[in-house]
């Protein structure tokens, strides 16, 4: 039983591992171009999907409805991107994000990073205020935001 507890969670830690390795090539891709890669995402998916079907086979217990709620929480966020709310690709690391947080941690991913670039706005409006800018038309990238709340959510929660 012991042996099977450790393996339980060795394997929660490297899905949290590679969710947050994944989050900062994201957040670097963001930066950079403001857009993620289609194939990193395709590499983000395939390895969440490897993971689960480990969990699977060697009996470690998988919450079928918080992790498909949770992807589902991912695509409810796709129309925002339709509408210049939220990136297309930040909608998609949502999806796989929800795949292994759940439904109730990938809310609460998605509402930290919300507030935390909520923050980052109102200085950046300060900021374009003092130096007399136009703040219309800047772009943010989203993903530091969300790896930031990420990390949050693995240290504090």
């Amino acid at each position: 039983m012991l042996i099977l507890w450790r393996w339980t969670l060795n394997i929660l830690i490297i899905e949290k591992i590679i969710l947050t390795a994944a989050l900062i090539i994201f957040s670097f891709q963001d930066i950079r171009k403001k857009e993620i890669y289609t194939y990193s995402v395709v590499i983000f998916y395939t390895a969440i999907a490897v993971i689960m079907i480990y969990k699977g086979f060697s009996g470690i217990s998988i919450d079928y409805i918080s992790m498909l709620l949770g992807i589902l929480s991912g695509f409810i966020l796709l129309p925002l991107s339709k509408i210049n709310i939220l990136g297309e690709g930040d909608a998609f690391v949502f999806i796989g994000c929800g795949a292994i947080l759940g439904i109730k941690e990938n809310l609460l991913l998605f509402f930290i990073s919300v507030f935390i670039l909520s923050i980052y706005a109102l200085f950046l409006s300060m900021y374009c205020m003092i130096k007399r800018r136009k703040i219309k038309g800047i772009r943010v990238a989203m993903l530091p935001f969300i790896t930031l709340a990420n990390c949050i959510l693995w240290f504090c929660v």
